[in-house]
C-alpha cells in the first residue's frame, strides 16, 4: 500500500491506545485488553509495538503499511505522548511496583504478566488480585506468567518450599526468604543471593526454583555476561537476574554488579536519527548467582551478599527433579500467597519497627517486619538475635576467601594441611586435608593476586608444610556496604486512567 494511503488506517488504529511517557522520558502506548477489562503497554519503539500494529492493519486492510507511514506514526505518537500534559512522567515498573513515594510504599504491586492483565496489590491490610487498574507493566518476550496466588496458612506451603531445597540449617532458610522477600520489594537496594556447594548438591535447581516465585523466565538461568553492555540488555529484559556456574568475572563486571544492586545508570538511543539526547535509565535487581564451589566472589560482591553453602547430597537421597516439580508445582500458587502475607506483614509493622543497624540493613528490616508469618510447622518463629546472627554469620564459601580471612587476622601461617584443613572448616568446597591441598595449588594464581603467597616443602622427617604469607603492605582492603538511597518517583499513573 502507498505510504500517503497508509497513514489515515495507521493513525485510526493508533487512537486505540493512549501515548503517555515514562519517569525517564520514553513513549509508551497503552492498550486495552477487552477480555478481562484490563490493559497494557507496549514502547513505542519496539518490536512489540510494531507486531501488533502490523498485525492490526493487515486484519483490516490485508497488507502491510508502507515504511515511510509507519515511521511518520512512531514520530507522531513520541510528539504526542511528550504533549500528553497529564500522562507524562508515569511510573513504569517490571514485574514489581508500587503505589507512594515514600521510604515505606502505601501498596507493592505485583504483575502476574498472564493473559488477563492480573496483578496483585498488596497493602498492609491484605493483598489481592485484580485487572483493569492503575498500574503500568512492561514486560519482554521472555516473560512467563506468574500463577494466581491462592490464600493459605503461610507455614505449610513454605515449608514444602523448604523440604524441596536441600539447605544445611535455618540459618540458610533465613537467608533464601530474605532475598524473596527483598525481590518483591520495587526499590531496592537489593542483596545477592549466592548458592555455592559441591556438584550435584542442589544449588542450580534451588536457583531456578526462587527466581520463578518472582519473575519466571523462559531463560530462568544463563551464563554471566562478560561486558557491562550485556549486562544491561539482561537487566533491561527481566526483573531478577540468575546467573548459574560463576567461576570469574571480568575485570568491569563485580564493580557494574554492585551499582545494579542500588542503581546503574545506563543511556541510548531509542532512535538515533532524530534524538541527539540519549535516553537515560536506572536500573536497580535483584541477583541470583550459583557458583562453583572454587569460586571466591569479590569483597565489593560478598559484602552485599547472603550466602547458602549447599551440603553434599548422598546418591541415596537424590530424588527425580519430576518428582520435586510436581510437588512445587501443586504448592506454587499458595507459596506465591504465602510471600504476599509475608509482605503485607511487613508493610504493616515496618512503621512501628526501630531503624535496623548491621550488614544489608534494608533487607534485614523486611525480614525482621515479616517475620511472625514465616515460621514452617512445628518450628518455634524466627527470633530477632536468629535473623541477625544469619546476617551477620560469615562462612567461609571457598578455600581462597578462607585463606583471606585466616590472614587478615594472622599475615604469616604455617602448618600441615590437616592442620589447616581443621582451622578453616568448615568448608563447602572440600571434604578432606588431601582435596584442600590440591586447592591451594589450584587456586595459587588467584591467591597471588590478592599479595597472597602459597609454599609447600617438606620439613625434617619428610612432614609436607604449608606456608601461607600476606606480603608487607598488601593488607586485604574491607569494602563497607553502600548507604541506602531514595530513588526519585515518577508521578502516578491516576492521570493515564483518566485520560
Amino acid at each position: 500500500m502507498h505510504s500517503s494511503s497508509s497513514l489515515p488506517y495507521l493513525l485510526r488504529i493508533a487512537r486505540r491506545g493512549v501515548p503517555f511517557t515514562s519517569g525517564d522520558g520514553q513513549a509508551f502506548v497503552r492498550l486495552d485488553e477487552p477480555s478481562s477489562g484490563g490493559f497494557f503497554i507496549l514502547p513505542v519503539r519496539s518490536p512489540a509495538f510494531r507486531h501488533w500494529l502490523f498485525s492490526q492493519f493487515f486484519a483490516e486492510c490485508d497488507s502491510v503499511p508502507a515504511a515511510p507511514a509507519f515511521q511518520a506514526l512512531l514520530d507522531h505518537l513520541e510528539a504526542e505522548a511528550h504533549s500528553a500534559g497529564e500522562n507524562q512522567c508515569l511510573a513504569v515498573w517490571r514485574r514489581v511496583g508500587a503505589r507512594g513515594s515514600d521510604p515505606i510504599p502505601r501498596e507493592i504491586l505485583l504483575d502476574l504478566s498472564d493473559p488477563e492483565r492480573q496483578f496483585v496489590t498488596i497493602s498492609a491490610e491484605g493483598w489481592r488480585v485484580s485487572p483493569g487498574e492503575n498500574a503500568l507493566f512492561q514486560t519482554s518476550r521472555s516473560t512467563v506468567p506468574l500463577p494466581s496466588p491462592v490464600p493459605s496458612d503461610p507455614g505449610p506451603p513454605l515449608a514444602a518450599l523448604r523440604a524441596c531445597l536441600n539447605l544445611p540449617d535455618r540459618a540458610a532458610w533465613i537467608r533464601c526468604l530474605a532475598w524473596l522477600l527483598s525481590a518483591l520489594r520495587p526499590h531496592g537496594p537489593f542483596p545477592f543471593l549466592i548458592f555455592q556447594g559441591p556438584p550435584a548438591s542442589g544449588k542450580t535447581f534451588a536457583a531456578r526454583v526462587l527466581r520463578s516465585l518472582v519473575d519466571p523466565n523462559t531463560a530462568p538461568l544463563t551464563p554471566i555476561p562478560s561486558t557491562v553492555r550485556d549486562l544491561l540488555a539482561v537487566a533491561r529484559q527481566s526483573w531478577v537476574l540468575a546467573f548459574d556456574h560463576v567461576s570469574a568475572l571480568a575485570p568491569q563486571i563485580p564493580d557494574a554488579l554492585s551499582r545494579l544492586s542500588a542503581g546503574l545508570g545506563a543511556s541510548l538511543r531509542e532512535n538515533p536519527r532524530f534524538e541527539p539526547e540519549p535516553l537515560l535509565q536506572s536500573f536497580r535487581r535483584p541477583v541470583l548467582f550459583t557458583a562453583t564451589s572454587r569460586w571466591s566472589p569479590p569483597l565489593e560482591l560478598s559484602e552485599r551478599a547472603l550466602t547458602v553453602c549447599f551440603p553434599p547430597l548422598p546418591p541415596a537421597n537424590r530424588l527425580p527433579e519430576t518428582e520435586l516439580l510436581a510437588i512445587l508445582s501443586h504448592f506454587l500458587p499458595a507459596m506465591l500467597g504465602s510471600l504476599c502475607s509475608a509482605v503485607s506483614t511487613a508493610l504493616r509493622r515496618l512503621p512501628d519497627l526501630p531503624v535496623p543497624s548491621g550488614r544489608l540493613p534494608d533487607a534485614l528490616a523486611w525480614i525482621l517486619a515479616a517475620s511472625p508469618t514465616l515460621a514452617c510447622p512445628g518450628e518455634p518463629c524466627f527470633t530477632e538475635d536468629e535473623i541477625r546472627e544469619a546476617f551477620a554469620a560469615h562462612v567461609p564459601r571457598t578455600v581462597e576467601e578462607a585463606v583471606r580471612l585466616l590472614l587478615q587476622q594472622q599475615p604469616q601461617w604455617s602448618g600441615t594441611a590437616s592442620q589447616l584443613f581443621e582451622l578453616l572448616s568448615p568448608l563447602a568446597s572440600c571434604c578432606s586435608p588431601k582435596v584442600l591441598s590440591q586447592q591451594l595449588r589450584d587456586s595459587a594464581p588467584t591467591l597471588a593476586a590478592c599479595g597472597i603467597t602459597v609454599k609447600f616443602r617438606r620439613a625434617h622427617e619428610g612432614v609436607r608444610v604449608i606456608d601461607l604469607s600476606l606480603k608487607q603492605g598488601d593488607a586485604l582492603p574491607q569494602i563497607p556496604p553502600p548507604g541506602p538511597a531514595s530513588p526519585v518517583q515518577p508521578a502516578e499513573t491516576e492521570g493515564l486512567l483518566a485520560a
